[in-house]
């Protein structure tokens, strides 16, 4: 049996667990030389760092409860905190609310379950609700809930991932991953990692950095600008810069290649790089023209 129907019969057993399929996946990134692949599979195991954006199966919708006490030993307990009462400033923190736990965390936590429901923290809530939720009430404890089964989905999500890639794999070279053969025999890194963007990300393109800014890290959805938007938005350039962008974008040309945006394009890269190196915008060199010119690429599908 080779490594891909290993992984293949690994991810239709309901019975095995998805830590030790992502550990047999990433033998299999290492022998492929996908750096996006790789990652994922890193994430998926470890965790996702705080500043990092989440694939979108990780984001969920929580709902918010607590405990209030008033006047004259009255009280409510287990009541609902409607969203449009939480600080708008946190409010997509429950209402988008985005899941960094491993996989092996995850599947802990699953198994430990009780209820219906699992609690998620929410420090200091209560102090800031104070009595603006019910009148005559003061918040003494507030969490948040998710449902058992948005957990349950999340880990079926990694694993029909897995699944549609080592099957689209397999069909494109049985033989992917094999160390009995030659290099050259190898399914080139780039094919690889198309495959995996689009079963994995359903044809989005997820980017992380160079070790020169290994921070870099968000989805990119073809000829979405509000996607394109939001990775810009994340490495700290303005408003006001996406805005010229969009201009650029919508007045050039569908490029050809990665290598020749058209000129207007072009030019708000160029500016932008020399906003890095005057330092009006908090990024490397090298880093900013890399960054800025994978992801403008994968927003035209390049």
């Amino acid at each position: 049996m080779t490594l891909l129907e290993d992984i293949q019969s690994a991810a239709i057993d309901q019975n095995c667990d998805l830590g030790t399929i992502l550990r047999k996946c990433k033998l299999l990134a290492a022998r492929l030389g996908s750096q996006p692949l790789e990652n994922w599979l890193i994430y998926e195991s470890n965790g996702y760092l705080p500043d990092m954006e989440v694939p979108d199966y990780r984001v969920w919708s929580l709902t918010v409860k607590g405990h209030f006490f008033g006047p004259f030993g009255s009280g409510i307990q287990n009541a609902p905190i409607p969203s449009m009462c939480l600080p708008e400033r946190i409010r997509d923190d429950y209402l988008k609310y985005k899941c960094r736990q491993s996989i092996t965390s995850l599947e802990a936590m699953l198994k430990k379950s009780e209820d219906s429901q699992i609690r998620i923290p929410a420090n200091n809530l209560a102090f800031v609700l104070g009595a603006s939720v019910y009148e005559g009430q003061n918040c003494v404890q507030a969490w948040a809930e998710i449902g058992v089964g948005s957990i349950i989905e999340l880990l079926n999500a990694v694993r029909n991932r897995i699944l549609d890639f080592a099957l689209a794999l397999w069909k494109d070279d049985p033989r992917a991953g094999e160390i009995t053969r030659s290099s050259g025999d190898h399914s080139e890194s780039e094919k690889v990692t198309q495959i995996f963007n689009t079963t994995v990300y359903g044809g989005s393109a997820n980017l992380v950095g160079s070790a020169t800014d290994s921070s870099i890290s968000f989805n990119i959805i073809n000829n979405d600008f509000s996607s394109l938007e939001d990775a810009l938005k994340g490495k700290g350039i303005t408003t006001e810069d996406i805005a010229d962008l969009k201009t650029a974008v919508d007045y050039d040309p569908m490029p050809l290649s990665e290598n020749k945006f058209g000129p207007k394009v072009s030019e708000w890269i160029a500016k932008m790089v020399r906003k890095a190196a005057d330092g009006s915008w908090k990024i490397g060199i090298g880093a900013a023209g890399s960054f800025l010119a994978q992801a403008i690429a994968k927003y035209y599908g390049l």
